[in-house]
């Protein structure tokens, strides 16, 4: 997380305006009205917390997105843009269990990102229901992409699948045994640590979050215990069956296009007490 400033600090214009500049491009505009409604939340001295918690948060805009995509695509061994020059069959797939998640819209994110949108490239990206002709091998690589993972529940579940729930793990579609690769913008560490242990995939990232970006953790030390004992308050009127984040992994991090479920719940939640700064729907 992003060190926040000295407590005391005073909420004024140029503070607002800093963060303004931040937060613009999310999918919901991020308005002074729309700050100041959501600091009103926290009463009393504890507008000093909530600010220091937008000061915390580590925002993704859509530039900061397709340059972790860049940056993360060049440490794919055998991976080159000019097909003469990669190692084997290359194919590009939204990391997803169902139609419409995050892994959709960020498979076409990538390829734009890396400059691939020419019909030259593609045999490079497609659906996950075209892995089995694809006739993979030993040789060749086969990304999946998707934005982030916070505990690596969601990522373990596609590959193995879930036969109460009728899902077919990836497993069952890659025969040949290609090498996999699952390329994220932002991971957690004990995402990449399960993913690596449960699954063929390897996580290639541009962003990790250990565990000092657990706002409520023992290693974040920017909050104080009481301040993390006022925060969670806050965070169980926000969402009380998941007032770390899901998974309890207590993230302060928000991607232009969405925020992840794992980034806790003060940041997100939005109904009828709770209006959150960044909704996720």
């Amino acid at each position: 997380m992003r060190t926040p400033k000295a407590r005391g600090k005073p909420i004024e214009a140029g503070r607002i305006r800093g963060w303004l500049d931040r937060f613009d491009g999310y999918r919901v505009a991020v308005t002074d009205v729309r700050i100041k409604n959501w600091l009103a939340h926290f009463r009393g001295q504890d507008g000093d917390l909530g600010a220091r918690v937008l000061d915390a948060v580590i925002f993704l805009k859509p530039e900061d997105v397709e340059e972790a995509l860049r940056k993360t695509v060049d440490h794919l061994p055998g991976w080159h843009k000019n097909k003469a020059q990669r190692d084997g069959k290359w194919r590009f797939v939204a990391f997803s269990i169902s139609a419409g998640e995050s892994g959709d819209s960020m498979l076409h994110r990538a390829r734009t990102a890396l400059g691939m949108t020419g019909s030259r490239y593609n045999d490079l990206f497609i659906h996950k229901a075209e892995l089995l002709q694809a006739n993979l091998g030993t040789e060749d690589s086969v990304v999946f992409v998707d934005d982030f993972a916070g505990t690596g529940q969601q990522a373990c579940t596609a590959w193995k699948g879930d036969s109460e729930e009728g899902i077919t793990g990836l497993a069952e579609l890659l025969p040949g045994n290609p090498k996999t690769y699952l390329m994220l913008v932002a991971a957690g560490r004990r995402a990449v640590e399960r993913i690596g242990l449960e699954t063929k995939l390897k996580v290639i990232t541009r962003h990790v979050l250990d565990r000092s970006d657990d706002i409520f953790a023992v290693d974040c030390e920017h909050f104080s215990p009481a301040e993390k004992d006022s925060l969670l308050a806050y965070c169980k009127k926000a969402d009380r069956k998941n007032p770390r984040g899901y998974g309890d992994c207590g993230f302060v991090i928000v991607l232009a296009h969405r925020t992840p479920n794992n980034a806790i719940p003060v940041l997100h939640a939005n109904h009828d007490r709770w209006k959150g700064l960044f909704p996720r729907h």
